[in-house]
């Protein structure tokens, strides 16, 4: 697919079809995420992939307070930045050394910057899932962040920043709610050239 047309068709799929996504064709997805830019090659990137139909209801009772919906998807994917492999890097010679001055959280201009690259990481995921035929949405975890993190075994001080959907495309999903009801912006209102 051309990146004009697979940028054009990016969107957040809601309602996915139960057919399980090939293993091969979900690591390909994943794969994508190693190639997404990391601030000093840190690349202190993990994902947690839920794909156990049991784990899944558990989820969607934690972080979501509902049962799992009928046309949820098969594949969640939460991605965990861990700013203790940036802070490492950028204590190593070649990034200023111990004393440097981004060998401590506040040295950083944005003090999250691994969410950056995260965020990065999620939208090469989701670009991949639509080269791929894979419906995909990124959404947030509004309750239940705590016991995510502690039952799935994540180190403490990490966060969980939100979560991936992964899973064909439903028969009769549309686009709806504020996709439609508003129109994107136009460029020369998001652009200022030179300064604001």
């Amino acid at each position: 697919m051309e990146f004009a047309d697979l940028v054009r068709r990016r969107r957040m799929v809601h309602h996915f079809a139960s057919r399980p996504v090939p293993q091969e064709v979900l690591d390909t997805i994943l794969e994508s995420a190693r190639h997404a830019p990391s601030a000093g090659f840190s690349q202190g990137l993990a994902l947690i992939v839920l794909d156990d139909r049991e784990q899944l209801a558990w989820f969607w009772r934690a972080t979501q307070q509902t049962e799992r919906p009928q046309d949820a998807p098969p594949v969640v994917v939460l991605p965990v930045p861990d700013k203790r492999v940036y802070l490492e890097r950028y204590q190593r010679p070649d990034k200023g050394g111990p004393q440097g001055p981004r060998a401590t959280e506040s040295g950083w201009p944005t003090p999250y910057f691994w969410d950056v690259d995260a965020a990065m990481a999620c939208m090469l995921i989701l670009l991949k899932a639509v080269d791929l035929g894979i419906g995909a949405w990124f959404f947030g975890i509004p309750y239940g962040h705590d016991e995510l993190v502690q039952t799935l075994g994540v180190p403490e001080g990490l966060r969980v920043i939100g979560a991936i959907g992964l899973g064909y495309q439903a028969d009769g999903d549309r686009m709806e709610g504020s996709s439609v009801t508003i129109p994107r912006r136009e460029l020369s209102g998001m652009v200022h050239r030179g300064g604001w």
